[in-house]
């Protein structure tokens, strides 16, 4: 085959235009650290790159949404603890209020520290997150959760609903809990029924906050236990029936000793002091209330009460069934407290296992991405010498000429 001189000219020019793109692109290489800076530089790996990468931008969503959620929790599982400990200074308060020592004024003092409490307990209830989210007003965020109503009630203003965020695939955490769910609807009394003497009572009769002994024999409803004189009694229902047992007797007795206990429906509770003749005491089944009506109640109760001895028993009959009702709503705090822990051992626990898996792709990527510097830096000193070698050819080649030789 003959070559002609244009021909040996053109093969030439080629060869080094080869060697000079070889080169540029290893300089390229060097300059940036990555093997692959564009996909004609090795078609299969940008197809992988592009899913690990999309796999590490997951990866690091998730991590975020678990460090959004790890922040809310973590303020409302503080202010859970604040408002376990208001309940619990107020249950101190009760106790205090209830040993028999206090005067008059030392029981309108505790009023005034328990209304403070309440104060108090309501302002952790409405607390907010660092972009003035309310914590506890469920999807309302914007909107403060607790605030007194016209007739000094409170009013949850929020709503039901809970927001969650994806921490992993397929895993999702709840970021918050309705207000509605940890400070309202707490159930009263023993959680079965509640106890109360009646305000006219003009005796020093004190009933406790019960027990439920046979829960299949309860029934719920509002009964009235009436003392016909100091030494009997009697139990009827809300239409003014006698109670009967399961032998059809009515449900009556004699109190003696100055306490007793009154059984029936598989509930009991005692009564203890001297009821007077007519004193009457309810047994109803447990709705439920608010704890800030509840401190309302108490304060009130405590400021109203009067040196006579009947007024004390009263006050410590509503004493005794506001401990329960306090012990409810720590019950009702401590349980929505221990589910948030378990949200932030989870999210705890997701982010470690993402990090695992985070540092397997970023190893992944660098393997398949990253330049191999020493390799780079042999090929390019190669590179070089081939364009040195090409650039010498084309300076012999295009001596070649017949003319030379004339």
């Amino acid at each position: 085959m003959r070559m002609s001189t244009s021909m040996l000219s053109q093969n030439a020019v080629n060869a080094i235009l080869d060697q000079q793109s070889a080169l540029s692109r290893t300089q390229l290489q060097l300059a940036t650290g990555k093997r692959i800076n564009s996909p004609a530089d090795d078609p299969v790996a940008t197809v992988q790159l592009l899913g690990l990468n999309a796999a590490s931008s997951q990866i690091q969503q998730f991590l975020s949404n678990g460090q959004t959620a790890n922040t809310r929790l973590t303020l409302q599982e503080q202010a859970l603890a604040d408002s376990t400990g208001t309940l619990q200074s107020v249950r101190d308060l009760v106790v205090q209020a209830n040993s028999g020592t206090n005067n008059v004024a030392d029981l309108q003092a505790i009023a005034t520290q328990i209304q403070s409490l309440g104060q108090q307990l309501q302002g952790i209830a409405n607390r907010q997150d660092a972009q003035g989210d309310y914590l506890f007003s469920g999807y309302s965020a914007s909107t403060q959760p607790f605030v007194r109503g016209a007739s000094s009630a409170m009013i949850y203003a929020g709503d039901s609903g809970t927001r969650s965020v994806p921490i992993a695939s397929g895993t999702s955490v709840q970021l918050g809990d309705a207000g509605s769910a940890i400070y309202m609807g707490v159930p009263g009394g023993n959680g079965t029924f509640t106890t109360a003497a009646a305000a006219g009572n003009s005796g020093t009769g004190v009933i406790d906050a019960g027990s439920v002994t046979n829960p299949a024999a309860w029934v719920g409803g509002q009964y009235t236990v009436s003392f016909t004189d100091a030494s009997h009694w009697k139990v009827t229902d809300a239409a003014g029936n006698p109670v009967t047992d399961s032998s059809g007797n009515a449900v009556a007795g004699t109190y003696s000793g100055g306490s007793g206990t009154i059984a029936f429906n598989g509930v009991q509770m005692g009564i203890s002091g001297t009821p007077a003749a007519g004193d009457t005491f309810t047994v109803a089944s447990a709705g439920s209330q608010d704890v800030f009506t509840t401190l309302d109640k108490l304060s009130s109760a405590l400021k109203s009460v009067g040196s006579s001895p009947a007024s004390r028993a009263q006050l410590a009959s509503t004493l005794g069934g506001t401990l329960q009702q306090l012990d409810q709503a720590l019950g009702q705090v401590s349980r929505v407290s221990t589910n948030v822990g378990a949200r932030i051992a989870l999210i705890s626990s997701t982010a470690s296992s993402l990090n695992s898996q985070s540092t397997t792709v970023t190893g992944q990527i660098s393997n398949l991405a990253d330049l191999d510097y020493a390799a780079a830096t042999s090929q390019l000193s190669q590179q070089y010498l081939g364009l040195q070698a090409a650039e010498n050819s084309y300076a012999q080649v295009a001596q070649l000429s017949l003319f030379k030789y004339l």
